[in-house]
Formats: structure tokens, sequence, C-alpha cells
């Protein structure tokens, strides 16, 4: 038997090198490489310099061609660059194109017209400014003097170019003070040349921006001019309606600008006394006598002042408050605020009526707020009281009582009422909403029809949580009405069930 072979032993393998057992080792993993954010595209001047200036030029030139507001400004642009004579005459050569302009601008053609004139001004205040002050001031001066062309053929509903033009004023004001070596003297009377040449309160906001240019010898001069000018006009009759732009109340109302701007509030009055009407600016000199600490001066002074929209009479009776309480005539002022507070529903009037009552008589007082609101004439009123309070049950209860008398013109009340109605009161969140809808489609107010379809919607949120009551509509019961009677209103029905 043959014996079995011996097993060769295996060759031991010689160790690599160093190099190789590096090589042969695993590699450790390598961190990612992050990648490069996506280069943003919203348009940027940052992002824009990444064209190059030529190609930056060849676009505006193309767009240039198709659009004369932008070739205007390039030119202008242009000009700067050759120093301030040359933009001073490409300024001027537009501002007497637009003077000689005569066509009529529509309403909705206004905004792109006020555009221009606006340019003009940054250019003028800006880059010529800049170099040129003199130059700036005439420039602007002559912009200004385009006031009554532009207003005159130009249907400003909106007062943007108001806006436009008081800018204008209120820059060259600015620009004087950069004047080297002016006469604050003749300044002065510029000043009231500019006044008696504005039709449109394209000055308004001129004296206040040159009070530094003027300074104390201008103001004064500027003083003087107005008070002989004042001197030599006649006193008006109680009956004269109106004293024309020349007559005394104009004269007095600049006395009282440049009063304001010296902070002289004895001279401020003084110049409300020698226009017609004083009385009419008792609110503002009474709130400036309670700045200086005369509140039984302010006090006398709104006793003057005539009634006035509702707004006006509040402030008034603000201003009266703050005098009571710095005279310590604390009972005056308390029956005050309640009479204040049953007039208007104001809680800023209540609430410090209730606080200064002792012990706990706020508790019935405010029991008797509540029932006061509850029976005012003005429902929508009473009910935006009642929800701010808050008294929400209270607010429940005014609706139901009252539901056909809630003005549902009113929405800046009755939806924010519904809104805080909704979670404990659906049902009459629900008659608020209806209110508000059937308003809009009575009238056919078709700009309104996406609010009114807002608030059919949110009649349909709260059908679940609401409950059968005799009297109430259903919501499909309420949406057959509303088909019925405004059935050919196409556009909410389409807004309605979201075609639109």
């Amino acid at each position: 038997m043959t014996p079995p072979r011996a097993r060769a032993p295996r060759p031991r393998l010689t160790p690599p090198l160093a190099a190789d057992t590096e090589l042969a080792a695993p590699s450790p993993a390598r961190p990612r490489q992050k990648k490069a954010p996506p280069r943003s595209r919203a348009l940027s001047a940052q992002a824009l310099e990444q064209l190059g200036a030529p190609r930056l030029a060849e676009l505006l030139m193309a767009q240039a061609k198709g659009d004369p507001a932008l070739a205007r400004t390039l030119r202008l642009a242009l000009a700067g660059t050759d120093g301030s004579v040359r933009l001073a005459v490409e300024v001027e050569k537009r501002l007497r194109t637009i003077g000689r302009s005569r066509g009529f601008i529509e309403w909705d053609k206004v905004r792109p017209l006020a555009r221009e004139p606006d340019s003009l001004r940054e250019t003028i205040a800006g880059p010529l400014a800049a170099t040129d002050p003199r130059a700036a001031v005439a420039q602007m001066r002559l912009l200004l003097s385009l006031a009554d062309n532009v207003f005159e053929r130009s249907d400003d509903g909106s007062g943007t170019l108001g806006e436009v033009f008081r800018g204008v004023g209120s820059d060259l004001g600015r620009l004087w003070s950069q004047v080297p070596n002016r006469d604050p003297v003749a300044l002065a009377a510029d000043v009231l040349t500019l006044w008696d040449a504005d039709g449109y309160g394209e000055t308004d906001r001129l004296l206040e921006a040159a009070g530094p240019a003027l300074g104390p010898e201008g103001r004064a001069e500027l003083r003087r001019l107005l008070q002989a000018r004042l001197a030599a006009l006649p006193r008006p009759r109680k009956t004269d309606a109106f004293e024309g732009w020349q007559g005394r109340g104009q004269v007095a109302f600049r006395l009282r600008d440049l009063a304001a701007l010296e902070g002289d509030l004895d001279a401020f009055i003084a110049a409300a006394e020698a226009g017609s009407r004083a009385e009419n600016f008792a609110g503002d000199i009474a709130q400036r006598l309670l700045a200086r600490g005369r509140a039984a001066e302010a006090l006398a002074w709104l006793d003057r002042a005539p009634e006035r929209h509702e707004s006006e009479e509040v402030r008034h009776t603000d201003l009266r408050l703050t005098a009571l309480d710095a005279l310590g005539r604390q009972d005056e002022a308390h029956a005050l605020r309640w009479a204040a507070f049953q007039r208007w529903l104001t809680p800023q009037h209540l609430r410090p009526y209730l606080r200064a009552l002792p012990g706990f008589d706020d508790v019935e007082a405010e029991e008797r707020a509540m029932a006061h609101a509850l029976e005012h004439p003005d429902r929508n009123l009473a009910l935006a009281f009642l929800v701010a309070w808050p008294k929400l049950e209270a607010a429940n209860r005014l609706v139901r009582a009252h539901p056909a008398e809630m003005d549902g013109r009113d929405y800046g009340r009755l939806r924010p009422a519904a809104e805080a109605l909704a979670e404990r009161y659906p049902t009459t969140a629900t008659l608020l909403h209806r209110a508000l809808a059937e308003d809009v489609l009575r009238r056919a107010a078709s700009r309104q029809y996406g609010h009114a379809a807002r608030d059919v919607r949110a009649c349909a949120s709260l059908v679940p949580l609401l409950a059968e009551e005799f009297g109430i509509e259903n919501h499909e019961a309420f949406l057959a009405r509303l088909k019925r009677e405004h059935g050919r209103k196409a556009g909410f029905w389409t807004l309605l069930e979201g075609q639109n």
C-alpha cells in the first residue's frame, strides 16, 4: 500500500513593501465635494455686471429704440459724463419741451407721465447739484414752474403728480443751502414769489426745506414781507366765503408756517388771529399750547372750536381731557370720558373712566356701558366695540336682535366681527357673512364679487357647526335664494364655483 504523499508546505508570501501596503489598504472615504450653488437668476446690479459692459450696452441700445423714456435717461447719463454744462443743457432742453406740451393726459397715463419729471428731479438734485449747485437751482426752479402746465392738462385723481411736484419744491429748498455766498434776503423774496405762483400746492414743503438756507436773516425778511402784505389787505367780512390766494387767510397761513418753523408759539397764535376764522385752527393751537404746559389757554381755544366731522371731534375731546387732567379738574374729565363713550363707543375713553371708579363700582359701570352699546343707534359701531372690548356674548345678542340693521357695506367692521364670533356663535357669524355677500350682490359691485364669494364660502364652512333654528334659512336655501335673485351675475358665480 502506497503511503499518502506528504502535503507540501505553502510558500510564505514575501511581505509587500510599505508603499505597496498603503496602496493595498482600503482607501479612506473621500469627503464629497459640495456642488457649487446655482447662480442666482434674480436681477441685480451685481448679477448684471457679469454680462460685461459691451453686452449691457447692446441690451440697453436695443431696449432704448422702443422706449423713449429709457432713451432720454441714457442721454442724460451720457451728458453727465461730459460735465455739468452739458448736463444742464440737456436737462433744460427736456424741461422746455415738457413746458410746450399741450396734450391732455388721461388718468391711466398719469403715472407713466409722472416718472419723467421725477427722474429729472433726481438728476438735478443728484449729479447736477454735485458739480454745479447754481445750475441745479436754476433747473429745479424751471421744473417747479412747469407744475401749472402739467396739472392743467392732466387728470391727477391719484395725487401722483402732486407728490412729485411737492418733492420738487422740497428739493429746491434744500439745493439753496448748497449755493455758496447766497443772499438770504434775496432768497426770502424768492420764496414769496414762488408761493404767489403756487396754484396746486407744489410749494407746501418749500419753507421747511429752505429753513437752513434762509437762516435767521432770511426768515426775518420773509416775516417782514408777509406782515407788510397783511397790513395792506382789508379785514375780511364774516360773510366772505373765499378770500383768494392773495387774501388775508393765505398770508396768515404762511406766517403760521414760518412761526412753526421757528418754534415761536405766540407768533403762530398771532398769525392765526390775523387771518380769518382763527377758530378753525383751535385744535392745532391747543395741541401746541398743551405741549408748552399752557393748559388753561388750550381749553379756551378748544371752547372756540366749531363742530367738525367725528374724527376731529374725538381729537378735540382728547385734547380737552389732557388739559383738564393737567389742571387737576378730575371730576370734569371723568364726566367727559363717559359722555365721549356714550357718543362714540370709544374704548380709549371707557377704560380710564372705569379705572377711576372706587371699589367695585367699575363692574356695575361696565355693565351699564355694555347695555348702552346694545342700544346705540349705530349697530355696526356697537358691534365693533363689543367685539373689541371683548364681549362676544353681547355682540351675539346685538346681531340676533337686529340682523336687518347690519350695514353690509361696512366690511371693515362686519368681517372681523364675523371671524371673531365664528367659533362660539357660528349662526351669528353666518348672518354677518350673508349680510356682506348680499350687499355686494344687491349693488352689483362687480369689483367686490371676490369678497362676496369669500363670504359665501365662509358660510359653507360654518354649516357643520350650525343647529336648525326657526326663522333662519339653511345654507342650501340661502344659495337657492341667491341663485333666484342674482342668477345673472355670472362673474360672481364663476368666482364662487372656482372657475376663475
